[in-house]
């Protein structure tokens, strides 16, 4: 899978963008706010439906502009597909397509598959439960139509329990109604954990060898994979008073972790810097591993300013993941860019792209 072609319109500060990329490493050099970072999340935007930066899609819109779109071009077993975001203000509108139709969701995900990497990615491991949750969904959405289904489902019937949890407390609605919706956040639920399931089996099987490989170290990392699955309902039934209290539904899926334990010590809490960080390097090459394994074929690898927040061995270990992938990545120096093969440069400077 590579990604061929982008065309942008009135997306963040590109007014009018066409780029071609190679089947290997692309480097977009230049000072911060020149627009490196937009042109990766416009990327990304492709394979995920929606921005990794803003809560608000249409936030990413050039701010004088009405509309605006992102068009690429996929290449997968000799055959490419045309993707197209669209999005407009008045009235709101966001569509995707895939070919010359407006796609769902479930048809939509998938067509671009990508393992990005970003600064807020190196906090993974001692960030919040909400930052490691998406960490899972982020890959999960790309590679199966039933965790698509299963998660927006999920949504959708969690919102419901949570407005029927504040219309009990306020004595607008009845208690037993409940019941109804449990059954169904239930079903849903075990969907997702079947599916997450199997990644953190994934994870506990090749964690472990990955990290010693980039720390240099002959420690145990081992995971631990924090739910509700086991009694899902009765714990659904004994939560049910605070549940009305809070207006909100405190188990479930939504409400998953995983720690991260080295020598037995959780790095969340007792991690140094470089431990943490050459763990979310193993869990990286975790999600590049496991799109291979279950696709037969190999993400597209996006990368924004990380060269610049490791050491020369995570350096070293960085650019040789790179060489494996169609590569797409972003920095201030030319420097961070050494020993790299196969690799076509842009400079990026107010919108505006010129290969060098």
């Amino acid at each position: 899978m590579h990604l061929k072609h982008l065309k942008l319109q009135h997306f963040r500060n590109y007014n009018d963008l066409d780029i071609d990329f190679s089947d290997h490493i692309t480097a977009l050099v230049g000072l911060n706010a020149q627009g490196k970072t937009n042109l990766l999340e416009s990327i990304a935007f492709l394979a995920l439906g929606k921005s990794f930066r803003s809560v608000k899609s249409l936030d990413t819109l050039k701010w004088d502009k009405a509309h605006g779109r992102i068009r690429g071009t996929v290449e997968k077993n000799g055959k490419q597909t045309e993707l197209e975001v669209f999005m407009q203000r008045e009235p709101e509108i966001k569509k995707v397509k895939k070919g010359s139709r407006i796609a769902s969701p479930k048809s939509f995900f998938g067509s671009l598959r990508i393992v990005l990497f970003t600064p807020d990615h190196l906090d993974l491991v001692a960030g919040s439960p909400a930052d490691r949750r998406r960490y899972l969904d982020r890959l999960l959405l790309q590679l199966n139509g039933g965790y698509v289904d299963a998660f927006s489902q999920f949504q959708r019937i969690l919102n419901q329990r949570n407005a029927l949890l504040k219309r009990i407390n306020q004595g607008r609605s009845n208690l037993w109604e409940l019941d109804l919706w449990d059954v169904r956040l239930v079903e849903e639920s075990e969907k997702i954990w079947i599916k997450r399931q199997v990644f953190m089996d994934f994870l506990m099987q090749r964690l472990e060898e990955d990290y010693q490989n980039i720390a240099g170290t002959k420690e145990a990392l081992a995971l631990e994979y924090i739910n509700h699955r086991n009694r899902f309902e009765e714990k659904l039934i004994a939560h049910r008073d605070m549940d009305i209290k809070m207006g909100s539904t405190g188990v479930g899926p939504h409400r998953d972790d995983f720690d991260l334990l080295l020598g037995g010590r959780s790095l969340k809490e007792t991690g140094s810097r470089g431990e943490c960080r050459s763990t979310v390097l193993a869990l990286k090459v975790a999600e590049l591993n496991f799109i291979e394994e279950k696709t037969g074929e190999k993400p597209v690898l996006l990368l924004d300013d990380v060269f610049s927040e490791l050491d020369e061995q995570r350096q070293k270990t960085l650019g040789a993941m790179l060489e494996n992938y169609q590569s797409i990545v972003t920095t201030t120096s030319k420097a961070h860019l050494k020993g790299l093969k196969n690799l076509t440069i842009f400079e990026v400077r107010d919108g505006q792209l010129k290969q060098v």
